[in-house]
């Protein structure tokens, strides 16, 4: 395991073939690095408001790097989210079956 990523999804998006849920999330690897991401998650029937949602990591290689959870994760055989970089181990996410993330690029500028 490389760390865990938390998503707290807040708001229903409207797209043109359904609803997805927009999600804030943050990667925190084993030595405290944080890198935060945003999400879609498909959305659950029946369930309104907040929630929240963890993983364990495992990257592919074993290392983890800006940017490893940049992607699509669909569930396997065993009920976690996969892609080529890494697998998300359900902490509290048992129910997802979807994920689509992207890290979240911060821009320093200074002024003059």
């Amino acid at each position: 395991m490389t760390g865990t990523l938390t998503c707290e999804a807040r708001t229903d998006l409207g797209l043109v073939f359904g609803t997805a849920w927009v999600a804030t999330c943050i990667f925190v690897t084993e030595d405290d690095l944080c890198q935060p991401y945003a999400a879609l998650l498909p959305p659950r029937e029946g369930e309104a408001g907040p929630r929240i949602v963890a993983w364990r990591v495992f990257p592919a290689d074993g290392t983890s790097r800006p940017g490893l959870l940049d992607g699509s994760f669909s569930t396997d055989a065993a009920g976690a989210l996969c892609d080529n970089t890494a697998s998300l181990a359900p902490l509290d996410a048992g129910k997802e079956h979807d994920l689509r993330l992207a890290a979240e690029s911060r821009t320093e500028i200074s002024l003059r």
